[in-house]
């Protein structure tokens, strides 16, 4: 008999949430954690009406979900989240909870490889060009402005969010574009996601990482 680990989704009914389920259905246990029922697997609406063991939790909720997430830091359960609309102060905290119960909370607001990419080659511009100009466009369902992501590449470029240029469009794909510039010349680093997938290829990675631990 086959043991399966047990994955636990918070969000499962949505966007993110439902993409992580169909790539995990077949290697994990899953069971949701959502306000609304899932069609396919026992959904709840927090960790304290489940009675089985938890392996993991993902998270693709949002930040109305933070006391679940505590929850799950103080039962010593490994989290993978990338529910964007946190201020940095909840995401220390949650930081600090997990180091004090000794457990692993990874939070990222994008998993797309291709940002990790983009996030050395700013470091890099940052040194050589004073002027830059930030756009970031989403589609209109897209919740949060400036984008979780724009936030934390502001930060690494420690300029004030106020000068992220956030683009609500029809349909639109996620991109992320920073233009350092100076009197005789431009560089442009621009990062597109062309399909959801991507979020899941990093997302993958980290979470192998937290299981064979």
């Amino acid at each position: 008999m086959v043991v399966y680990m047990q994955m636990a989704i918070i969000g499962i009914c949505g966007k993110m949430g439902s993409q992580i389920y169909e790539n995990y259905k077949n290697e994990f246990s899953i069971i949701g954690i959502d306000l609304l029922q899932h069609s396919k697997v026992n959904t709840y609406t927090s960790l304290s009406e489940i009675s089985e063991k938890i392996d993991v939790i993902v998270d693709f909720s949002s930040p109305e979900c933070i006391d679940i997430l505590k929850d799950g830091i103080k039962k010593g359960i490994p989290i993978l989240s990338g529910t964007t609309g946190y201020d940095f102060e909840q995401l220390e905290e949650l930081n600090l909870l997990a180091k004090k119960q000794n457990t692993c909370f990874i939070w990222k607001a994008n998993y797309a490889k291709g940002i990790k990419l983009f996030s050395k080659l700013i470091e890099d511009c940052k040194e050589e060009f004073d002027i830059l100009d930030f756009v970031e466009i989403h589609a209109t369902s897209k919740k949060d402005a400036p984008s979780g992501t724009a936030r934390v590449l502001a930060q690494k470029l420690n300029i004030p969010e106020q000068k992220i240029q956030s683009l609500r469009l029809n349909q639109a794909p996620a991109i992320h574009e920073i233009i350092f510039s100076s009197d005789d010349e431009r560089v442009y680093i621009r990062h597109e996601i062309i399909n959801k997938r991507a979020f899941i290829t990093g997302f993958d990675e980290e979470l192998r990482k937290v299981i064979r631990s």
